[in-house]
């Protein structure tokens, strides 16, 4: 099949374009974001991308679409969204009541390279990846600034380009690609109607107005609305009547963190949409105003000692090289004094009280080796190590003999060695004062394996005392995009507690009350041809008011210096009981490590008490960490095994984490169950990003939030959702996140 070219249809492109010579010399134009949730103009991408480590919030209308987006930014030339259509002229189904249809998709843009003097910037990108294919496309992009006019051309297959200006030239290739097949089964990655069909330009024009809040867009739509087709048997034309194919809107930046679009689109409808926007990457922290104020260090360690009045110069050595001659020259001739290290006056249960209090640091046995106190504990509170090691130092400073130079913290997890950190005492007073500036601090800062220290003297055990802890939070259970409601939601009290039976044993357990919810809309079950392992979560959130989440017991230990496992049993989440295990191999320094975990799982009855159906499976998966990169850090985990409903495959989760700890990723499964057999959405998918409590919150927390997108919840490809993980739970091994937030030692 042929298509004959349309220079009528391309004429108004290419007008646009020219505006570009007739722009003033203004600031630059921002890469903003289009109707879709990317960077682009209105309807049409653009191949710029925002700065790295953007997240942005996109709300948009054009009758009768409105669209929400959420774009992420993880790496300067990689661009990924998230997005909902609610499109108005269409029922959601016979099971749907008053809702109107839902489209979920995901759109990704790649740079294939940067702008130069002569060279526009070019990307490649993809819209509505494993969505259901109406607004499926794929598209390549150039654009080139000229002063304060942005100008975009591309070419695109599907959706954008279905004015179908020119014949796709891989049709010179196969005749196939001449024509695109038609809508396709929601949520496959469409790869049977990828770059088929005939090809559309689009482009426009993004002009930086003298009044820097405002910017113009003018665009050429590519898209033949008449040709449009909705939901229904095969594809019901959407009798859309444009007027134009040129697009106009202004939009109006009164904050950076805020931007609003109005515009005209088709030449008869109005657009509004409104975007929201952070670096989380740049992120800044809060003022810690809840946080207790450091203790100042001890007023003769911030003096100059030399002699001329001067700093004297800080040895950065190791731990063993501050060895003194001999005791008598520290000490005197009597040895030392009873109660060393600690300074006359001090206790170490009083030392216990304040690090808890002004660190976070619970303390649990002490060792003192030549000038090198080691402090065993956990750290709760301080989200980078490296501050609440600073922290720690400062109490000691006013506790400690002067002869102790190095401050090692030993980190342990329900009895698990993790790592330790040290500082020296002498090169944190430096920087404290001015002397020297972080570089140089951070050669007298260590993150070792455990037991890296020699065995020292021990001076403090604390027996195991407090065996009961209780904690009181709310709860919240979230289904977007469904046919009952566009959000249905639960507001839950959930009582937890937890019984240590030893430092490495313990019983934990979680009650949850139902306060508010709107589970009364929810009716649909999603149809399934597999055992159903997961869709029938609206039995499980509507059978009862008082439910029991989680209760097991857990135990883990440590098996080697790199080497960790953890057993447990019981209620291990909302859907399943059973027995498992876990084993990990993280080695100190490496970039990679390996996991395996088994479980034998009942699935519980609906009511979430202590009760269970007759379905049962094996399940289990060996997983390999690894971090790809150095200066850009790209977490992969590929998973292999058997899931829920007893189907095998793979899950492979690549995301991009900050230097601040901020993650941005994506995950995708495959197993050995077809497309049909799993049933719409064709395998699990989903995208997230987690961020630390710590940068939001005006006081230090270990907790991260989880915003976490699933297009569609199914049976294939669904693993156990266990509440511990020793990878998470040996995240002081991360010797990249210490030192990569190495300022916080003293912010």
């Amino acid at each position: 099949m042929s298509h004959r070219h349309h220079p009528r249809q391309v004429l108004p492109a290419l007008s646009a374009l020219s505006l570009a010579v007739c722009g003033s010399l203004q600031a630059e134009v921002p890469a903003t974001q289009n109707d879709w949730g990317t960077v682009g103009l209105l309807q049409t991408p653009t191949a710029r991308m925002a700065e790295e480590g953007e997240f942005a919030f996109t709300a948009s209308h054009t009758s009768p679409y409105s669209r929400y987006s959420v774009s992420m930014q993880p790496l300067p030339w990689f661009e990924a969204a998230y997005r909902y259509v609610n499109n108005t002229a269409v029922a959601y189904g016979p099971l749907g009541g008053d809702q109107h249809f839902k489209d979920k998709s995901i759109d990704f843009k790649v740079r294939l390279w940067t702008e130069s003097r002569w060279r526009p910037e070019v990307a490649f990108g993809a819209r509505d990846v494993g969505g259901t294919g109406f607004f499926a496309s794929e598209y390549l992009v150039a654009s080139k600034r000229f002063g304060s006019v942005d100008t975009s051309i591309g070419l695109a297959t599907g959706y954008l380009g279905s004015a179908g200006n020119l014949s796709n030239p891989l049709g010179w290739i196969d005749d196939r690609f001449d024509v695109r097949p038609g809508i396709q089964q929601a949520g496959d990655f469409n790869s049977n109607t990828m770059f088929r069909g005939p090809v559309g330009v689009f482009g426009g024009v993004a002009w930086q107005t003298p009044w820097e809040s405002l910017l113009l867009k003018v665009e050429y739509d590519g898209h033949d609305y008449t040709r449009e087709l909705w939901p229904g048997r095969g594809g019901v034309p959407a009798n859309l009547r444009p007027d134009s194919r040129i697009n106009l809107g202004l939009q109006y930046t009164p904050t950076p963190g805020v931007r609003f679009t109005v515009g005209w689109e088709r030449g008869n409808e109005l657009l509004a949409s409104l975007t929201l926007r952070g670096n989380l990457k740049n992120a800044p922290r809060q003022p810690r105003w809840l946080d207790p104020p450091k203790v100042p260090m001890r007023e003769e360690s911030l003096q100059p000692v030399a002699g001329d009045g001067r700093a004297a110069e800080v040895a950065l050595a190791s731990p063993s090289e501050f060895a003194p001659a001999s005791d008598d020259s520290i000490l005197g001739s009597v040895g030392p004094r009873e109660g060393y290290p600690l300074l006359p006056g001090h206790g170490w249960d009083d030392v216990r009280a304040q690090l808890i209090d002004n660190a976070g640091f619970y303390l649990r046995r002490v060792e003192v080796n030549d000038q090198e106190l080691i402090l065993h504990g956990n750290q709760t509170r301080h989200f980078y190590l490296s501050e609440g090691l600073g922290r720690v130092a400062r109490v000691v400073d006013n506790m400690v003999d002067p002869h102790i130079d190095w401050v090692t913290l030993e980190y342990n997890r329900q009895d698990m060695p993790i790592a330790q950190s040290s500082v020296s005492r002498k090169a944190l007073a430096a920087y404290v004062r001015g002397d020297i500036d972080l570089d140089t601090l951070s050669r007298s800062v260590e993150l070792n394996p455990p037991g890296s220290s020699r065995e020292g003297t021990i001076v403090y055990d604390r027996p195991l005392t407090r065996r009961l802890t209780t904690s009181l939070s709310p709860g919240l259970k979230e289904i977007i995009g469904g046919p009952d409601g566009f959000i249905l939601y639960q507001l839950t009290a959930n009582a937890s507690a937890d019984w240590m039976f030893s430092r490495s044993s313990w019983l934990s357990g979680t009650v949850s009350v139902d306060l508010l919810n709107n589970f009364d809309k929810f009716r649909y079950d999603a149809p399934s041809r597999l055992p159903r392992v997961r869709t029938d979560v609206r039995q499980y959130v509507t059978t009862s008011e008082v439910m029991v989440p989680n209760f097991q017991f857990t135990t883990t230990h440590a098996l080697g210096r790199d080497l960790y496992g953890m057993a447990y049993a019981g209620l291990l989440e909302s859907m399943y009981g059973g027995v498992g295990g876990e084993i990990l191999y993280r080695p100190m320094g490496e970039r990679w490590a390996l996991g395996f975990d088994a479980n034998w799982v009942k699935q519980r009855d609906y009511d979430q008490r202590f009760s269970f159906r007759d379905y049962s499976v094996a399940t289990g998966h060996a997983t390999l960490y690894y971090d790809l990169g150095f200066d850009r850090r790209i977490h992969v985990a590929t998973s292999a095994g058997r899931y829920l409903a007893g189907d095998w495959g793979v899950t492979v989760d690549v995301s991009r984490i900050f230097d601040n700890g901020v993650t941005m990723g994506a995950y995708a499964t495959k197993t050995n169950i077809s497309a049909a057999e799993f049933g719409e959405g064709s395998f699990d998918k989903g995208i997230y990003v987690l961020v630390p409590m710590d940068l939001l919150m005006p006081r230090s927390s270990r907790a991260t939030a989880r915003l976490w997108w699933q297009p569609l919840v199914r049976d294939g490809g669904a693993r156990l959702a266990k509440k511990y993980s020793l990878y998470r739970m040996t995240g002081e091994r991360d010797q990249k996140l210490f030192f990569d937030n190495i300022e916080y030692i003293d912010p």
